[in-house]
């Protein structure tokens, strides 16, 4: 199925929630989780493709106020949350029980050579629940690579038994290179 583009990259070009339901696929047995924000489809499917290789519980990060369909519209509100560095509430009121998990997962988009607003804002709330974890950023992004992410991480959560290295695809690029995502699923895997 093709779907419409947003900004380049093949997406529905509005907030993955608009219209259903966040993803929450928990058990009480996985010992990885996927956490993740995606506004237009895109890092979503990385997250799924995640969670399928390493049968990984998911967890889908919403913001209270969804970001506009409209990819310049959601540009100039980014900016000015980050800027402001008033990022956007989240609905986390059924976040799992973090002990249960042995890594953790982070998926999201790059804004402006950073993580996108809503993974900040959780990693400000939560990061410190990460503790004695291992955590793996994956991440889409518009050609300039992953920016300041590692950095990010490093600095929200300092009680991490350790930062993994991450990934970062170019988004136009995401549909081609499913292998070598798996293959950095799997070295992420042997670290534990």
């Amino acid at each position: 199925m093709t779907l419409p583009k947003g900004r380049g990259a093949r997406s529905d070009g509005a907030d993955t929630n608009q219209n259903q339901m966040p993803v929450r696929r928990l058990t009480p047995a996985a010992t990885t989780l996927v956490i993740y924000f995606s506004r237009s489809g895109n890092t979503e499917a990385q997250a799924q493709l995640a969670a399928q290789t390493l049968g990984a519980d998911e967890y889908e990060l919403v913001v209270q106020n969804p970001y506009p369909a409209n990819y310049a519209a959601s540009v100039s509100r980014a900016t000015a949350e980050r800027e402001a560095a008033t990022w956007p509430e989240l609905r986390l009121t059924d976040l799992p029980d973090l002990r249960q998990y042995q890594l953790i997962l982070l998926g999201h988009p790059i804004w402006a050579m950073t993580p996108a607003n809503p993974m900040r804002r959780f990693l400000q709330v939560a990061g410190s629940q990460l503790a004695n974890k291992a955590v793996a950023s994956f991440s889409t992004n518009a050609g300039y690579g992953a920016g300041d992410t590692q950095t990010v991480l490093q600095r929200l959560t300092p009680n991490s038994t350790q930062i993994l290295p991450n990934y970062t695809i170019h988004d136009i690029n995401l549909e081609n290179t499913t292998g070598a995502f798996k293959h950095w699923l799997q070295q992420t895997k042997e670290f534990l």
